[in-house]
């Protein structure tokens, strides 16, 4: 997820990662890794309000049976502030987040019990859609997408707020 990528905050002159990527760079430059690391942090502590919601879209949206569901909810997810050219901005990642679960709604079995060449091909796990499951990571994301932008660029504009009261 990049939600700062290309906004622009009504008058305020805010851009979004461009001012990120441009501040992040230019503390790094002037050797300000403290104030840098903190700049990251806000950054990452403003996507935040995410996590919640993606784990509440795994508890309800995944397969309750054999808890698949909690085992989703329970992953590691995370937020993390990028600064690389084409990756400027804040994703959230988590731990071993299947795409073909998100994006396909397909869980993988495992097969137990087959002696030898197995039936499917030798697989040790076969596949099952569950529709319900489709964008159980991506929609929280993307309903929230709008509210997020603007704690995103909040939380840039009181990093350099104050930064210049500290000068």
């Amino acid at each position: 997820m990049n939600p700062v990528g290309g906004i622009r905050a009504g008058g305020s002159g805010m851009r979004g990662a461009e001012d990120f990527l441009a501040l992040s760079k230019a503390l790094k430059a002037a050797g300000q890794t403290e104030l840098r690391k903190a700049l990251h942090k806000g950054m990452a502590s403003a996507a935040k309000p995410l996590l919640p919601k993606i784990r509440q879209s795994a508890r309800d949206r995944a397969p309750k049976a054999g808890k698949l569901n909690e085992r989703l909810a329970r992953k590691p997810y995370r937020a993390q502030a990028r600064t690389g050219a084409a990756t400027a901005g804040v994703r959230i990642v988590g731990g071993k987040v299947d795409p073909r679960m998100n994006a396909l709604g397909r869980v993988y079995h495992p097969v137990f019990g087959r002696k030898g060449k197995a039936a499917n091909g030798g697989r040790n796990a076969v596949p099952q859609t569950v529709p319900e499951l489709r964008g159980y990571f991506d929609e929280p994301i993307r309903e929230s997408e709008r509210e997020i932008r603007g704690d995103l660029i909040r939380a840039l504009e009181d990093f350099k707020n104050s930064l210049v009261r500290g000068v």
